[in-house]
């Protein structure tokens, strides 16, 4: 698979599939003599700040109101629950930056935690300096893991024709336990709002 720098930043910024598996990926790349070290953690840093930043300026710009109604008249394609709006700004407010920085180790809940941030009226140069800083660990540690995997275990590259099928496979299943989940947690809730 060649990735290169551009798939890298489009991944990144465009695509479902978690940084946790391409950029291992990369980091092989880099073994391989095929990248650069620095420049895959900076360009997965700058795809990682685009994909983030439109999700604090929706809090900071729509305010809560807004953004509750917005989510609630499109609940469908968003997929995402008012209350966790709610909860992420209480989280947030209980947390403040660090929650930024907590939130970037947890696949599901990176950009979520932009929401509240931008909500909270934190300054971008703040919030860009936190998650900058957290970012650049996080994707140095990622790309590290596959850059010793690859200088370990030659048989990777053996079998680096899979990688691709292997990744997209990961993500399909990882969608559908997490849209299987999201419903069923949906229906949960109205059942228990009949209930109660």
């Amino acid at each position: 698979m060649q990735l290169g720098y551009i798939g890298i930043i489009s991944l990144m910024v465009f695509s479902p599939i978690p940084p946790e598996l391409f950029m291992p990926l990369a980091g092989f790349m880099v073994a391989q003599g095929q990248l650069s070290f620095v420049g895959v953690v900076g360009i997965g840093l700058l795809g990682f700040l685009m994909s983030c930043l439109p999700w604090y300026f929706a809090g900071k710009l729509l305010g809560e109101k807004r953004l509750t109604k917005l989510v609630q008249r499109h609940s469908r394609w968003l997929t995402l629950p008012t209350q966790d709006i709610e909860k992420g700004k209480r989280w947030f407010k209980r947390h403040g930056v660090k929650a930024v920085l907590v939130c970037l180790l947890i696949p599901g809940t990176r950009n979520l935690i932009m929401l509240p941030a931008g909500l909270s009226g934190i300054p971008i140069s703040t919030f860009l300096l936190s998650t900058t800083l957290g970012a650049t660990v996080w994707l140095t540690t990622i790309t590290a893991l596959g850059y010793f995997l690859g200088e370990r275990y030659p048989l990777v590259e053996q079998h680096s024709d899979a990688i691709p099928g292997m990744v997209l496979l990961t993500a399909m299943i990882a969608g559908v336990i997490w849209l299987t989940a999201y419903h069923w947690q949906r229906r949960n809730r109205r059942l228990k709002r009949r209930q109660g």
